[in-house]
């Protein structure tokens, strides 16, 4: 099993590229809905990581592919400036588990 880096962001692409991760660029957002739609068919990817920005555009597609699939598995990394949603993964596991977590 490989992961697979994809991302419309060019240096997030390259270190995660230096890190040994393999990876694709997307110059528009029909791509990475390509990419990662083609990508999810590939029986050899164990793990696809993305980026917030190019999560947030595709997250409807990414929740629905986590509902019903267990494999790959979707990664979401912050960007250089961090995760841009203060409440980040109290979101997320508030709604992977549906509770309320204080």
């Amino acid at each position: 099993m490989i992961s697979k880096v994809i991302s419309r962001d060019d240096e997030f692409l390259v270190a995660l590229r230096m890190s040994g991760f393999e990876g694709v660029f997307c110059a528009d957002l029909e791509a990475l809905n390509h990419t990662f739609d083609s990508s999810l068919q590939d029986k050899n990817i164990g793990m696809i990581i993305l980026n917030e920005k190019d999560f947030r555009a595709l997250e409807e597609k990414v929740l629905a592919v986590k509902e019903k699939k267990r494999s790959p598995f979707i990664c979401t990394l912050p960007g250089r400036g961090g995760y841009t949603e203060d409440d980040f993964i109290m979101k997320y596991v508030r709604e992977a588990i549906g509770v309320k977590l204080d």
